[in-house]
């Protein structure tokens, strides 16, 4: 038979009697406190979550679905955060770089997003005017002039030759971008029929554009 020493007894009896473990569980750990919202703004502007700068994305589809995929893309960026500028009251005190600063972080959440390369120089300048243009979008929102920019989109004019590998989506087609008003604004010639060719490639469960060109349309 085991024997139980006279510290064991003592220490077994004060466990039963206090109802208490020799070895207690240790402290919860303290409650953390949620993170505080980070604005991807400067301080002086309107406060703009992280959430709120999401590029509209290619989803997979057929060469004709993927043509109106892109299109879709390039209105959502060149209209991004018309909604959250529309809601800076004219009437209040919001610096002028807010605008600019806002259209910067679109040009990097979709440069990230919607393209495989977007660290030369030539892809640098594409995104650059491409931000002009959603940054001129933004300062007729902001200014309460719709009939100087606003909210335009792209149109299809036609699908000229597409095709699907496994290795990619190759599109050919024209297109007009449509402002508000037209004949007022520089959209890089995109406000005339412009011929574009666009290679795209699987990313996860979205396109990306791996090739773009945009020219005017002959004839």
């Amino acid at each position: 038979m085991k024997k139980m020493t006279t510290a064991a007894a003592v220490l077994a009896l004060l466990a039963g009697l206090t109802g208490c473990s020799l070895f207690p569980s240790p402290p919860p750990p303290p409650d953390i406190a949620p993170a505080t919202p980070v604005s991807v703004l400067p301080p002086e502007c309107p406060f703009v979550g992280s959430d709120d700068v999401m590029p509209v994305r290619i989803p997979k589809g057929t060469p004709s679905e993927s043509i109106g995929s892109v299109l879709n893309s390039y209105s959502g960026w060149l209209n991004a955060g018309s909604e959250l500028v529309a809601a800076w009251s004219p009437g209040t005190a919001v610096p002028e770089n807010c605008v600019a600063e806002l259209a910067a972080r679109n040009a990097e959440a979709y440069a990230n997003n919607l393209f495989t390369t977007h660290t030369d120089v030539a892809w640098q300048e594409y995104f650059a005017a491409v931000k002009v243009l959603n940054q001129q979008n933004l300062a007729a929102v902001r200014q309460a002039e719709p009939e100087t920019g606003g909210r335009g989109t792209f149109e299809l004019l036609q699908e000229i030759d597409s095709s699907a590998t496994d290795n990619g989506t190759f599109l050919k087609f024209d297109a007009v971008y449509r402002p508000t008003v037209a004949g007022q604004g520089n959209w890089e010639g995109w406000d005339t029929t412009t011929r574009w060719y666009v290679e795209l490639v699987p990313a996860g469960e979205f396109l990306v554009i791996n090739y773009i060109e945009q020219t005017p349309a002959a004839g």
